[in-house]
């Protein structure tokens, strides 16, 4: 009898193992009265980096993260506490939330099914890894953007971009009179 139970517990244990939901509040982080601050739980999984956060929502909430972190997480365990979900689904919508909250609140009511004119069903997947293919468009496009805009900037503030006849007023002439 003793061998029963303990190979159907063993059973539940694993099937419960490789659950990707949260089984019950053990994984939600928890509200210290003292503190005033929520903590994670002791065996939740690490929070993604902040390299993730810059290429999925840009640098507004890479921005919030790098100057207050703490005020950052306390946002995700609070969300992820909320919402009884995993903690990159709660970064992922805070992440979304810094980058533009009227959007962020637009895109839940409508995946709520609160806006009427809207068909609800889409659920964006925040939090969710990023694609390799989209990481190297994305990071090449960049590269690219940036060259071209510091390129430009080069050609203007070095004089040798002047736009007019020689007989007008020339474009690099009025920021550079000397050349």
């Amino acid at each position: 009898m003793d061998l029963l139970v303990f190979l159907l517990s063993t059973i539940i244990s694993l099937v419960g193992a490789f659950s990707s939901t949260p089984t019950g509040d053990d994984g939600m982080p928890k509200y210290n009265m003292d503190t005033k601050k929520w903590s994670p739980a002791p065996n939740a999984e690490p929070p993604y980096g902040i390299g993730r956060t810059l290429l999925g929502n840009g640098p507004m909430p890479a921005f919030t993260r790098l100057t207050k972190p703490d005020e950052y997480m306390q946002a995700v365990y609070k969300f992820q506490a909320s919402e009884k979900c995993t903690i990159r689904y709660a970064q992922g919508n805070m992440d979304a939330y810094f980058e533009n909250p009227n959007d962020w609140a637009y895109q839940r009511r409508v995946e709520a099914g609160l806006i009427p004119t809207e068909k609800s069903g889409y659920k964006k997947p925040y939090g969710e890894p990023i694609p390799l293919g989209q990481v190297a468009l994305t990071v090449s496009w960049g590269i690219g953007v940036s060259g071209w805009i510091a390129n430009l900037i080069l050609a203007v503030t070095s004089g040798k971009f002047c736009i007019g006849d020689a007989g007008s007023t020339q474009f690099c002439q009025v920021f550079f009179p000397d050349l």
